[in-house]
């Protein structure tokens, strides 16, 4: 099938999240299975080819409808060029897209606001309103236009509809995983207890609770930061405050260099906030680490709390520093779920199957065989 594939971000962004991730990962995996893949990105390309489909790339703008308005012109233009099968948006950017092709989008928001704007007989105030709700605006004009939304774990399906987000047809696709990429390899664990987070660095990721949380951890176990983002210096400062030594700050690591870093961990940890179904802990599992995280959005959907890895409450520093204490104190417990965790990725979640699936589902759009009724 030919397929064209938008994202609001470069999946080679410092910041890109697990939303470019994945939408990467599902042209990569449509391409090797004989699909005609082509994507558009809104950024720069990466200073080294990294991508066997070939990518046309908008110019980032910093407001939402500006960029949607941008990607959906250059939509437009390849889309006079020549004929598409499908057009599958996964993000906001699929807002004001216009174009004769069937529609897919995939809800990769890890959360949604409640979307509940003004009467129209109050013009000013829905106004008011629109304005500061841009993305999730275009985010939801997206979803109604889409003959089919992809939602990525069951808790967003749920969500979305609880939020006032309606689709015409809803369907569980998760995110998946390379697992030749990402795959264990015997004797790479640290000698050293070491913890590892990957993400960006800003509130929802709970970066300040893994902090607080590793006070009574730092004499055991080293903890390594994998990212960067606009709340750096305030997690700087706060390690700097609370005196923690075995904090190591690694940076933006780039992609091909993620394998090595996880496969060295006895957990990767994710204490977020709010999630939908993160990438980082497909990664992680699928190299036979085991997983601490937070029970939130998909998490628990994905991960078994004591067979692949441990879940806490968020916000709970004291459970999270018990968890992590007992990877560090039992390698062999860890060692365990971490081959359960590869496991369960194995018979689930790569992107050979993930891959399959949608494309069953693009053909289904293109022959016009999904839900026909529009949202209410």
């Amino acid at each position: 099938m030919a397929v064209l594939l938008t994202n609001f971000r470069s999946p080679w962004d410092p910041l890109a999240g697990g939303g470019q991730t994945a939408t990467d990962d599902l042209a990569r995996a449509l391409h090797a299975a004989g699909h005609d893949v082509q994507a558009l990105f809104a950024g720069a390309p990466p200073s080294a080819p990294r991508h066997p489909y070939p990518v046309r790339w908008v110019r980032p703008r910093a407001r939402p409808w500006a960029l949607a308005l941008a990607l959906a012109h250059a939509v437009r233009e390849q889309t006079r060029r020549r004929r598409f099968d499908v057009i599958h948006t996964t993000g906001f950017e699929g807002g004001l897209i216009r174009a004769p092709v069937p529609r897919v989008a995939t809800l990769h928001s890890p959360e949604l606001p409640e979307w509940r704007p003004p009467s129209p007989a109050r013009p000013l105030r829905l106004l008011r309103y629109l304005r500061a709700h841009v993305g999730p605006a275009l985010e939801r004009r997206c979803l109604r236009a889409a003959a089919a939304t992809v939602f990525v774990s069951d808790h967003s399906r749920r969500r979305a509809a609880e939020r006032g987000y309606p689709v015409r047809e809803g369907v569980v696709i998760p995110n998946g995983v390379d697992p030749e990429t990402f795959r264990p390899e015997a004797g790479s664990r640290a000698e050293r207890p070491t913890i590892l987070f990957v993400g960006r660095f800003d509130d929802q990721k709970g970066i300040d609770v893994l902090l607080d949380a590793w006070r009574g951890l730092q004499e055991a176990a080293d903890l390594r930061l994998a990212g960067t983002g606009w709340r750096e210096d305030r997690y700087r400062e706060q390690a700097r405050q609370l005196g923690l030594r075995s904090v190591h700050w690694d940076g933006h690591v780039a992609r091909e260099r993620l394998p090595e870093l996880v496969r060295r961990a006895w957990a990767v940890v994710l204490p977020s906030r709010y999630e939908n179904f993160p990438v980082v802990l497909l990664e992680a599992m699928a190299c036979g680490v085991p997983v601490v995280a937070t029970r939130v959005g998909g998490i628990p959907e994905l991960v078994t709390d004591g067979v692949e890895g441990l879940l806490v409450p968020a916000e709970d520093a004291p459970a999270l520093r018990e968890a992590l204490a007992a990877i560090v104190r039992d390698g062999a417990r860890a060692s365990g779920m971490g081959a359960r965790a590869r496991r369960r990725i194995e018979g689930r979640y790569t992107w050979d199957i993930i891959a399959a699936q949608m494309a069953a589902l693009y053909a289904r759009v293109a022959a016009g065989a999904t839900t026909s009724h529009p949202p209410r």
